[in-house]
This record gives C-alpha cells, sequence and structure tokens, in this order.
C-alpha cells in the first residue's frame, strides 16, 4: 500500500514538496509539473500592443525603449548604453537603427512569449 501510494507521488524540481502525478503543478509553490506539455504563461500582466512596439521602435528605437516596453530589458539596455556611450559614433548610430527596423519587423512576442495584440 505504502509503495503504490510513493509511485503516484512526484516532487517540486524547485521546492521538493510530494505532490501527486495527476497534479498539473506544485499545490505549494505553483511550479509547473516537468511531465505537463503545456506552457506555463504569467497572465498578471496585460498584453502588450503590436502597433505601440512598433511606434516606440521607429520613434524611440535607438534608445531601445521599445524593448523595455516589450520586457526585453536585456536588449534595451545593450541599445540604450550603446547609443548613450558611442553614440557620438556614426557607425554604432547606424548598427542600432538595422537592429530596431529587423526587430520591429521580425518580433512578435513580448518576453514571456505571448503574441502581441
Amino acid at each position: 500500500m505504502e509503495n503504490q501510494k510513493l509511485n503516484n507521488m512526484q516532487f517540486c524540481k524547485d521546492c521538493g514538496n510530494p505532490y501527486s502525478r495527476s497534479a498539473i503543478a506544485c499545490p505549494k509553490c505553483g511550479c509547473p509539473a516537468s511531465d505537463t506539455s503545456y506552457l506555463y504563461v504569467n497572465t498578471s500582466t496585460p498584453l502588450k500592443s503590436r502597433v505601440t512596439y512598433i511606434l516606440l521602435g521607429l520613434f524611440l528605437g535607438n534608445l531601445g525603449i521599445h524593448n523595455f516596453y516589450a520586457g526585453y530589458t536585456g536588449k534595451a539596455a545593450a541599445q540604450l548604453l550603446i547609443t548613450c556611450l558611442i553614440g557620438w559614433f556614426v557607425v554604432p548610430l547606424f548598427a542600432v537603427g538595422i537592429w530596431v527596423l529587423i526587430e520591429i519587423c521580425t518580433v512578435q512576442t513580448d518576453f514571456q512569449g505571448r503574441p502581441f495584440v
């Protein structure tokens, strides 16, 4: 009986809490079960607008504002630093401008993987 009960249990990869294999997430910390095939997405943040992303990219793209808006803080910080620190050279500004144009044409999701509205 005890063996059967243990076979029906799994342990959370984050907190180590034992819980049933039929659960989709750990009841203690909310971590998704490792053997499930769904995508865990935080729905507490509102969806982002693609039009806003594109307009921010066109007008404030060299400062990385469009990436801050979408949640890509690493890329945004890189664009901001390149523009502020070595932007007085023409080549870095041109390179960041090309980078921004590629992003506004190809990026379809925010940092959580949710598509823009």
